[in-house]
Parts: C-alpha cells; sequence; structure tokens
C-alpha cells in the first residue's frame, strides 16, 4: 500500500513544475510577444550642417558692405597681423530652431566667444602665425556641427608686430611622462646574490 504524501511533497510535485511553466511563459511573453506588440514611436534623427564660412574684410566706408575675402583651394586665408574680420556663419535650419554658435581661436580674439546670430568679429594677433578659427553650430536639441578655417596672419601697414610671446595654442597635446635615465639593470647569466 502507497504511502501518503505529505502537503510538503505535493507542493514539490505540482508546484515546481508550475513555477518552471510560469517562468518560460512570462519569458516568452517579456523577450517574444511583448516586443512585437509595442507599436515604436519614430524617432526624430536630428541633425544639421554648416554650409559655409566666411570671412568678411570690414569697409572703411559705412555705405559699402564687407567684402568677403577667399584663397585659393588648399591655402590659408591671409589676414594682416592686429586687423580684424568678420565672420559669418550659414546654417541648414529649416526649422528655425534656435541656434547657438562658440567660436575659437588659438592664438586670435573674438569680440564675443558665445553668440545666437552666425557672426562675430575677430582680432588677429600681432604675431606672425597660422592660425586656425574653429566654429560649433548647436541647433536646439540636435548634436553640435563644426567648421575649421585656416588663417594665416602676415604682417600689416597699420599695426606694428608683438615682440610678446604667443600665449599656449589651446589644443596642446599632453606631454608623454619622461623615463628614468637611471634604471637598474639585471644580467639574467649572472651569479645570484649570496646572502
Amino acid at each position: 500500500m502507497a504511502k501518503p504524501q505529505t502537503w510538503l511533497e505535493q507542493l514539490n510535485r505540482y508546484g515546481v513544475p508550475l513555477v518552471v511553466v510560469a517562468i518560460g511563459v512570462y519569458g516568452t511573453w517579456d523577450l517574444i510577444v511583448q516586443p512585437w506588440m509595442r507599436v515604436e514611436q519614430p524617432v526624430e534623427v536630428c541633425s544639421t550642417r554648416i554650409f559655409d564660412v566666411a570671412v568678411l574684410k570690414p569697409s572703411t566706408k559705412p555705405e559699402e558692405p564687407p567684402k568677403r575675402i577667399q584663397a585659393p583651394e588648399g591655402l590659408p586665408l591671409v589676414v594682416p597681423a592686429g586687423e580684424t574680420r568678420i565672420f559669418s556663419v550659414d546654417v541648414d535650419n529649416p526649422d528655425q530652431k534656435p541656434v547657438m554658435y562658440q567660436w575659437r581661436s588659438t592664438y586670435g580674439q573674438f569680440a564675443s566667444r558665445v553668440t545666437v546670430e552666425g557672426k562675430t568679429t575677430y582680432t588677429a594677433p600681432r604675431s606672425l602665425v597660422n592660425d586656425k578659427i574653429t566654429v560649433e553650430a548647436t541647433l536646439q536639441g540636435c548634436a553640435p556641427v563644426k567648421r575649421t578655417v585656416e588663417l594665416a596672419i602676415v604682417p600689416s601697414a597699420k599695426v606694428p608686430l608683438s615682440n610678446e610671446p604667443l600665449p599656449m595654442p589651446l589644443e596642446t597635446p599632453t606631454p608623454m611622462p619622461s623615463i628614468p635615465s637611471s634604471l637598474p639593470t639585471i644580467d639574467p647569466f649572472a651569479d645570484p646574490p649570496r646572502r
């Protein structure tokens, strides 16, 4: 005659398989069925681009507009030392979202480094250097885009050159740590030290 099962044995006999089946059904629901039932919301990919960065020479006559300066393909734009230029940028912005512009220069100075309109005034350094101008445009809710313009600063008849040393460029590489010159050497064929 069969021995009657205790409630713990009955729970083991029926409960464990039910728990395994429940975990399997939940896993199937969570990993397979539910993702198919979700309605994917379209994700708006926000991108923009900079069409053009113009460098303008201010006019000496108020009635004349600034004159655009250009350089041959592959050569930097020429700016006399200490003179000012107007930088202007055109950005693809069909939805007319707010745009913030950040202007950076290795050696020169900007009247305003952060603007909400695509223009700023640049003053060249009073030393003969190659300067790099970078503009970063950020549309509201979009990733920023950058454009770089190379300038060659040349002597000017109006502004004397400066003998002051140039400031360190903003994008200087970090120096590598030096290795000590007197490292101990180990001769693998030497007799071991005696104690």
